[in-house]
């Protein structure tokens, strides 16, 4: 790319991360302003340009001028990711060729999402620019502003560092502002010790079971080693309980929640108790599993629509992520509202023979302590009111802890429940570089 194509690049985003790092703080109806103006020009680029929601608003009798804010989504169809991998060029806007996109790999995190999502790149550009947001945070948590020494921990595939080697070729950084290294996840722990006491970052990336699982090995192993000031995590989740337990060795942890079909949908403030939403980005809502809109403080399944992507037009999309809208203000002083801590997966949910039901973070609160004894763990649901527990022990003699296990989740589980416990060498993660907490068959 030319050298003046990146500095007008640089500058685009310069001017834009100066008006962002204040829309946190805008008054209510400000920040309501601007979702509305997006949403209005998204709705009217579908129209004109792509297929499906075209077809869509025609079959209902609407037109633009009919979804003028985010509740009037609900009368567009939901949509799976499933049907946007089956159906994905009516998605495509025939306005946005494919040499003014970005095409980003999903990992497969929101159920049956496309392989790809293509972005505009000028949507994809001001990506950096949004993240003004939320820097301060990490700032604060840090310590430090700039020259921080960070330490990415990525599968060499991964859309993360995909986007960071992007934006690297786009802009123009100043120097020092941060010291990037990368390591593989998959390396032995042993080996990750050594690492970050080489290189001794202040601020660390990675996915959430990534670092879930290494904090489990060095409470089960007994070792010791450099840590972060802070811990930044997405993709996936990690269980309030180790986010605790991390916190007590001094290390902060904070989470983005994003994606690559809703890009930067929210983020957590100092306080770390809740995601504030970028609505003018991306529209949230909480629906319940026929699809209907539930009320603040109720759990239901996340649903997304960016605002922002010109390329492939995702409206209504549902994540799969099980979460509800606060009902207070955060005392932070941002006014963008929250959503609650993500509480797992749809297809995560535990089946009970009776018909119940329980979240994957409420069956571990339920079992917290039972699974100390484990390196590493999986739990497999082959069918409702059974859990195979899939394991990598800390030492060779764990009879009593299995047993111990077995009883606590077969209270748990309920009359007719059954249980099994696999203990294995090592479970290995999924192509994305991510471990899955749930699997089932």
């Amino acid at each position: 790319m030319g050298v003046i194509r990146r500095l007008a690049d640089t500058a685009r985003v310069a001017v834009e991360a100066r008006r962002q790092r204040r829309v946190p703080f805008l008054p209510p109806e400000e920040i309501e302003r601007l979702q509305r103006a997006r949403l209005g020009r998204i709705i009217r680029h579908a129209w004109d340009t792509v297929p499906f929601w075209r077809a869509a608003m025609e079959e209902r009798g609407l037109g633009p001028e009919d979804l003028a804010t985010v509740a009037d989504l609900d009368r567009l169809p939901l949509i799976e990711g499933q049907t946007v991998r089956r159906r994905f060029e009516e998605f495509r806007s025939s306005a946005v060729p494919d040499g003014r996109t970005m095409a980003l790999k999903s990992s497969g995190s929101s159920r049956g999402v496309p392989r790809f999502v293509r972005w505009d790149t000028r949507s994809q550009l001001l990506k950096l620019a949004y993240a003004e947001r939320d820097r301060p945070v990490l700032t604060q948590l840090a310590g430090q502003a700039w020259g921080q020494r960070q330490l990415w921990i990525f599968p060499e595939v991964s859309t993360s560092l995909a986007m960071r080697r992007w934006w690297d070729g786009r802009v123009v950084m100043p120097r020092g502002f941060a010291h990037r290294e990368r390591m593989a996840p998959d390396l032995p722990y042993d080996e990750w010790v050594d690492r970050l006491g080489r290189s001794r970052p202040i601020v660390v990336y990675s996915y959430g079971s990534v670092a879930e699982r290494f904090f489990r090995w060095l409470s089960a192993s007994g070792r010791s080693t450099w840590l972060p000031r802070a811990w930044v995590y997405g993709g996936d989740g990690m269980s309030p309980d180790w986010r605790a337990r991390a916190e007590e060795r001094g290390c902060r942890i904070l989470s983005a929640y994003q994606s690559v079909e809703g890009g930067r949908i929210g983020f957590e403030c100092e306080r770390r108790d809740g995601f504030h939403l970028n609505v003018d980005l991306c529209a949230v809502r909480i629906v319940d599993a026929d699809g209907r809109g539930v009320p603040p403080g109720v759990v239901g399944e996340v649903v997304v629509s960016s605002l922002l992507n010109l390329a492939t037009v995702l409206l209504n999309l549902r994540t799969g992520d099980r979460a509800a809208l606060e009902t207070e203000p955060c005392p932070c002083g941002r006014t963008l509202p929250r959503l609650s801590r993500l509480e797992g997966r749809t297809w995560e949910t535990i089946r009970r023979r009776d018909g119940g039901e329980i979240s994957s973070t409420d069956l571990l609160i339920a079992l917290k302590g039972e699974v100390e004894f484990a390196l590493q763990f999986q739990i497999v649901h082959p069918e409702p009111g059974r859990i195979v527990w899939r394991l990598v022990p800390a030492r060779s003699d764990v009879r009593e802890e299995v047993r111990r296990l077995e009883a606590r989740t077969l209270e748990v589980l309920g009359p007719g429940g059954s249980t099994a416990v696999d203990l294995v060498d090592d479970i290995p993660p999924d192509p994305s570089g991510k471990w899955r907490l749930v699997v089932v068959p």
